[in-house]
Parts: C-alpha cells; sequence; structure tokens
C-alpha cells in the first residue's frame, strides 16, 4: 500500500514549505486511487515517485516542466514487468478504458514508462484517457505506428 507520508517525503524532503493545503487534500486523492487500483489488480507495487516539489522536478530528468507530480495530482507505480499496465490499459468493444474510467484517473502510455505506470487524477490537455506525456512523445509514437 502506497501511503501520503511516503508520496509527500519521497522527494519532499526539505520541501515542505512548497506544499500547501490544498496540494496535500491532492495527494490523498491521487494515492487513494492508486491504492484502489492496486487492490483491483491484487498484487502490492511501489512507489515510483510521489510529490517532487518543482526544484526537484527541474532536476529530474525527461520530467515535464509542468508535471502534475508538482501539484499532487499524479503518482508513479512501479511495474517492471508490464503486467500492472495489462491491467489498467484493458479496452471494452467501444475502445474505452474501463478500469481507468472506474478509478477516475488518465494514463500514460506504457512506451513511454517502459518502468512504471503514471497515473493523474486529472485530464491532460488532449483529454484522453490514455495520453502520452508531450507531442515529441505523440510524435515519435505516431512515426512509430504505436498510437
Amino acid at each position: 500500500m502506497i501511503t501520503v507520508q511516503d508520496y509527500l517525503r519521497q522527494h519532499g524532503a526539505g520541501h515542505e514549505d512548497e506544499l500547501t493545503d490544498d496540494m496535500r487534500l491532492e495527494a490523498q486523492v491521487v494515492v487513494n486511487a492508486a491504492n484502489a487500483i492496486l487492490d483491483g489488480f491484487g498484487e502490492p507495487r511501489a512507489l515510483r515517485s510521489g510529490w517532487r516539489p518543482k526544484s526537484v522536478n527541474d532536476r529530474t530528468p525527461n520530467a515535464a516542466r509542468s508535471s502534475k507530480h508538482i501539484v499532487c495530482k499524479a503518482v508513479d507505480i512501479a511495474d517492471d514487468d508490464g503486467r500492472l499496465k495489462q491491467f489498467v490499459f484493458q479496452t471494452d468493444e467501444d475502445g474505452g478504458y474501463p478500469v481507468l474510467e472506474r478509478y477516475k484517473v488518465w494514463a500514460e502510455y506504457g512506451s513511454a514508462t517502459p518502468t512504471w505506470l503514471h497515473i493523474q487524477i486529472v485530464p491532460p490537455g488532449s483529454g484522453r484517457r490514455v495520453f502520452f506525456p508531450n507531442s515529441a512523445w505523440a510524435a515519435r509514437a505516431a512515426a512509430e505506428g504505436v498510437a
């Protein structure tokens, strides 16, 4: 189980002054969603990345400058074997993502997150339930025929 304390402390130790009350509330929502998904999946997984204060995010390789991790609206869950992503990215006959829809989260495509699952509690700019982290990833995936 992922705890809010672990989510906030993992990268945030020494940056507590950057954490607002609203962010603490968002952290609880995103951790609850992650744990609900893990309960449905039926296996524990570790926290890969929780809250990242802006100063930490700016030094994180390949992190989006406007990452939802900065405002406690995203979490990365360890998925070295890819089975969690297989569970989450199941589609229904209409092409929807029932697991993501059930838990009211959005996720980055697995090709962009090779050893973790990124979920967030707010939709991306595209509004798509499964999305690429930025336009460069989307263009690369289109060129490779991934999406």
